[in-house]
């Protein structure tokens, strides 16, 4: 049973932590840019951001870290776990859902200031 625990806290530290600092990193950096260029002034770019570059990142960089999981698990001659075949677990959503909610408060409280 601990060898279970240690194999999900090792899948969550590589394949959970880093999509989450890219997925913040990239959204700050087009926030930033797009501050510095006034794009941010109206609720329609800002909404705009949040309802497709948002997402947009969050896909990008969780489907990256799934296409590697999958493909170290081919390799190492595991089950390999296809998104696509099965229903995606609960954690996974809810954990996308608590990062997207986040950012997007986060954004707006930044958006408010402006």
């Amino acid at each position: 049973m601990s060898g279970f625990i240690f194999e999900s806290v090792a899948e969550l530290t590589l394949f959970g932590f880093p999509p989450l600092v890219l997925t913040v990193a990239t959204v700050w950096i087009i926030w930033r840019v797009l501050e510095k260029i006034d794009g941010v002034v109206d609720t329609r770019s800002f909404l705009a951001f949040i309802l497709v570059i948002i997402p947009l990142v969050m896909l990008i960089y969780g489907g990256l870290a799934t296409v590697i999981h999958n493909k170290i698990l081919a390799v190492s001659g595991g089950l390999v776990y296809l998104p696509w075949a099965s229903t995606p677990r609960v954690s996974v959503i809810l954990a996308g859902a608590v990062m997207y909610i986040g950012l997007t408060v986060w954004l707006w409280s930044r958006w408010r200031k402006i």
